[in-house]
């Protein structure tokens, strides 16, 4: 399933755009446009790849465990799988997304970098509000960023994960209100998809997530599907399948031991998963990445 796009990019980057929400591009950063009336949205977004979103002026109304108000100086972060939706907007934003396959080959050292991220998904509020001058260092990433995404010189992928991780370094130096209270379903959906990024290269079914979760399987199938328009096998799907790009982009893994690795004894099976995900075979897609191809 393709993710849903990042409301409001610029025309000036259709094909960085589609790279990204098609997974060959780790990381993607742009201006953010207000929204017309009749652009509006009622309805939520869920996508999974992680959303940093600055806004540099106006004001935007949005949902995301509860009806927010962002204003000029504002950061919300959407960790993967978190409901979202702009009820209106007349305000300008920088926005930045990216894969957390995008910060590691190592699963622990993803989670550690991602901390800012998987705390909102925890319960903490998802709008910081930096000082001025962690705000302008912020921007400043993004903008360099953006610039290294638009000019694709040799080295700008690199220079892109480095960029981002500062983002990140950023963020974990700015303040997080109290947690607040959110409904129960909300954080059912919020503690399985937690539980299945951890797990999702073990034997993992919904069964088991339920069992953890304390829950009977319909309900977590139910409320999961409810509040990210996607079911747990989906979601165990996707995190097995960035685990898997992310080998296939750095190591020299055969194919067959990536399948098992990312928790599939039968290659084949796993051959035909990733073509149907990615309209390719691993091999393909690995070749396609070696060569620079977007």
């Amino acid at each position: 399933m393709a993710p849903a796009s990042i409301e409001g990019h610029s025309h000036a980057w259709p094909a960085i755009q589609r790279d990204f929400e098609e997974k060959r591009r780790l990381t993607w950063v742009g201006p953010q446009r207000p929204l017309t009336a009749q652009h509006s949205r009622a309805h939520s977004t869920v996508h999974s790849y992680a959303v940093v979103m600055l806004v540099l002026r106006g004001e935007t109304k949005v949902r995301h465990a509860g009806d927010l108000v962002l204003r000029a100086g504002d950061v919300h972060l959407i960790p993967p799988g978190d409901a979202h939706g702009r009820e209106h907007s007349d305000a300008e934003c920088m926005g930045l997304g990216f894969y957390p396959e995008a910060l590691s080959s190592d699963a622990e050292e993803r989670a550690s970098r991602l901390g800012p991220l998987l705390r909102v998904r925890g319960g903490c509020h998802p709008v910081l509000r930096p000082t001025p001058v962690q705000r302008r260092r912020l921007l400043r990433w993004m903008r360099l960023m953006e610039e290294e995404q638009t000019r694709q010189e040799r080295g700008s992928d690199e220079a892109s994960l480095s960029l981002l991780r500062l983002v990140l370094v950023e963020l974990e130096r700015m303040a997080f209100p109290d947690v607040v209270p959110e409904s129960s379903s909300m954080g059912l959906s919020r503690r399985a998809l937690t539980y299945i990024e951890t797990h999702c290269l073990e034997p993992l079914s919904l069964a088991k997530v339920a069992r953890e979760l304390g829950r009977s399987a319909p309900h977590v199938a139910a409320v999961v599907r409810q509040e990210t328009g996607r079911s747990v096998g989906e979601w165990i799907l996707e995190c097995r399948m960035a685990e898997a790009r992310s080998r296939l982009r750095h190591t020299d893994e055969r194919v067959d031991i990536v399948a098992d690795r990312v928790g599939y004894a039968d290659v084949t099976h796993f051959i035909r998963l990733f073509r149907r995900v990615h309209g390719v075979t691993p091999a393909a897609w690995r070749r396609r990445m070696e060569a620079g191809v977007r």
